[in-house]
């Protein structure tokens, strides 16, 4: 089964992917770096370690911030 990935950010962008993965993997197949998002698994934030899977609705947050 598929599962569906929503990044949200500068650009927001929806990924697909094939199997379960943990976080970390999730970040490193998708060619992001770990400190720069927060994952959501269903609206809950969840650690690098955390599996998440076609199942679950899986969203990465970008993390930045701005001022002067």
């Amino acid at each position: 089964m598929t599962m569906a990935v929503r990044i949200v950010g500068r650009k927001t962008y929806e990924k697909v992917l094939e199997e379960s993965c943990t976080v970390e993997e999730l970040l490193r197949n998708l060619h992001l770096r770990e400190e720069g998002y927060i994952c959501l698994r269903n609206g809950v934030p969840v650690t690098r370690l955390d599996i998440v899977n076609h199942a679950d609705d899986v969203t990465l947050m970008e993390i930045f911030s701005g001022g002067r």
